[in-house]
């Protein structure tokens, strides 16, 4: 596996449509995990260990989270913010763009066991790890600047005026800092307080597909496949949806959806979010419903406040979670503005072309798509749908495609 710190989309292939994954081999995901006891507990493993979970491609998201596991080893050091300086590399680094890649280096820390070690040890600065590091000392967007211009000297000069104040000054800080080694090469995913909790992509997996398999048991005859999924090792997006279709006048065919996402460091450590499958075509696109009784029902963990016993606990009493399709499907027939398909995708060309736009960056991509003149007729509708879902499908970064997503979603259903 080539090294890469961006996500990667999981192809799924028509004979995976159907597969199945025992409870005993989908825990094994969790082995050596800090919540891996309080998952077992909370969702009442060992009366389900032979159950085999019926998801859609399960076995497929399964055995590339397995050889992630098997090539990127996670763990924490702890660190004074004293015992760290940064140099360059000297030779190019794979998954790294930059040529002289930034390195942390501790000359002091705590290990994942909490033995003192004073021999030095650096890693490769990835993700926000360096801009992590700085916002601490209230400079992020200076330093950044300096290290870019590769102004190392200058950015170190600032580093040793905090590193000279007196320790009453709160600026040497003892942080968490996340590593992933990858065939021998170190890295530095992050660096939190010591109480930030991260849940992890395994953890992610393993506690959804526990909660919809546990809805699958309880309701005969809705079943669940996995039809979008990306990945890497701190990162997992994944939509599973329902198989049951209903009607939903002129929108068409719709049916329940579910977003799990976890980002080790972004804001939200574990979000399940109940969504909508526009069925047009292929795996069609999707709509986030507006509605405050639908949108209650979502989970949004955090890295700090939520303890993983709450956590658990959440997921595992989400019982009436699946029903909100109805709910929605009254929500799509009250929409007026689907009878103005042409200024919608209006609406949809500013969000993208405007100044500020986190979307500008693929405007290029979203241009062709949503060229064709539509008439403001509700036969042209279905026009619109079809732009909606070649949207979809667009190979961009995953953020991007959250934040479009959600756009669309916006405009369509008039927030």
């Amino acid at each position: 596996m080539a090294r890469s710190f961006t996500q990667k989309l999981i192809r799924f292939k028509e004979e995976d449509a159907n597969e199945k994954l025992k409870v005993s081999k989908l825990l094994t995901l969790l082995e050596e995990h800090p919540y891996e006891e309080q998952l077992k507990n909370i969702f009442n493993t060992e009366s389900i260990i032979n159950d085999y979970i019926s998801i859609g491609n399960i076995s497929t998201v399964f055995n590339k989270l397995k050889s992630i596991q098997s090539q990127y080893k996670l763990y924490n050091i702890k660190v004074h913010t004293k015992d760290v300086a940064f140099t360059r590399g000297n030779n190019k680094v794979e998954g790294i763009s930059d040529a002289n890649p930034l390195k942390f280096n501790f000359s002091e820390y705590a290990d994942e066991f909490g033995e003192i070690i004073n021999e030095p040890s650096s890693a490769y600065a990835i993700y926000d790890s360096k801009s992590q590091f700085f916002d601490d000392f209230s400079m992020t967007k200076f330093v950044n600047m300096l290290f870019d211009k590769k102004y190392d000297k200058l950015a170190e000069y600032n580093l040793n005026f905090f590193r000279s104040l007196p320790a009453k000054d709160g600026f040497n800080k003892y942080k968490s800092y996340r590593l992933v080694e990858h065939e021998g090469e170190k890295f530095v995913r992050g660096v939190t307080s010591l109480g930030y909790k991260e849940y992890g992509v395994s953890f992610s997996f393993v506690a959804s597909m526990l909660m919809l398999h546990k809805y699958m048991k309880r309701t005969e005859g809705n079943n669940y496949s996995i039809i979008f999924a990306a990945v890497n090792e701190s990162k997992l997006e994944l939509i599973a949806t329902s198989d049951f279709l209903k009607d939903a006048g002129d929108f068409g065919k719709i049916r329940s959806a579910i977003s799990v996402k976890t980002n080790d460091f972004g804001k939200g450590a574990l979000s399940i979010t109940h969504i909508i499958n526009v069925v047009v075509k292929g795996s069609g696109f999707y709509l986030y419903p507006k509605s405050n009784t639908i949108q209650k029902k979502d989970i949004n963990i955090s890295h700090g406040n939520t303890s993983p016993q709450k956590t658990l606990e959440m997921l595992n009493q989400l019982d009436d979670f699946y029903s909100n399709v109805d709910k929605f499907v009254d929500e799509l027939k009250t929409i007026k503005t689907i009878k103005t398909p042409e200024d919608l995708r209006k609406r949809i060309i500013l969000k993208f072309e405007h100044h500020n736009s986190l979307l500008k960056s693929i405007k290029g991509d979203l241009k062709p798509i949503f060229s064709k003149v539509l008439s403001n007729d509700i036969k042209d509708f279905a026009s619109l749908l079809e732009m909606c879902r070649k949207a979809e499908e667009l190979e961009i970064d995953y953020d991007l495609k959250e934040k479009l997503r959600v756009e669309i979603s916006d405009i369509i259903l008039n927030k």
